[in-house]
């Protein structure tokens, strides 16, 4: 049986997969991008050793939100953004993330990518 905790934040994570889902021609916002990474903050600073179910997920799901070469570069301006707000972010583990999670993605995740290529 689950415990009331452990059940919240299994509740919280859906809503917040849920909530990040794009609707179909509709274009993916920073909001959306901040969620789905929002679990990869621990494995970006350096204070996990591997990226959590959780964050992996936000990964395919940036992935499956991004169809478009303009949707990709929002979505890197907006990771590069997000990065640059966290100081102690090490970039160059940032730049393996998706190869850790094992997901091919066109949105670079680094503090330093210039989105408009």
């Amino acid at each position: 049986m689950m415990k009331k905790g452990s059940f919240v934040a299994a509740l919280l994570v859906v809503a917040a997969v849920v909530s990040f889902m794009a609707m179909p021609g509709q274009a993916i916002t920073c909001q959306q991008v901040d969620v789905a990474l929002s679990s990869c903050v621990s494995y970006l600073t350096g204070n996990a050793g591997e990226p959590s179910p959780a964050c992996c997920n936000g990964v395919s799901s940036i992935k499956e939100n991004t169809p478009t070469k303009l949707d990709r570069q929002t979505a890197c301006q907006c990771v590069k953004d997000a990065a640059a707000k966290i100081s102690s972010l090490k970039d160059d583990v940032a730049q393996q993330l998706p190869a850790k999670c094992k997901v091919q993605i066109n949105v670079p995740i680094s503090k330093t990518v210039d989105c408009n290529l």
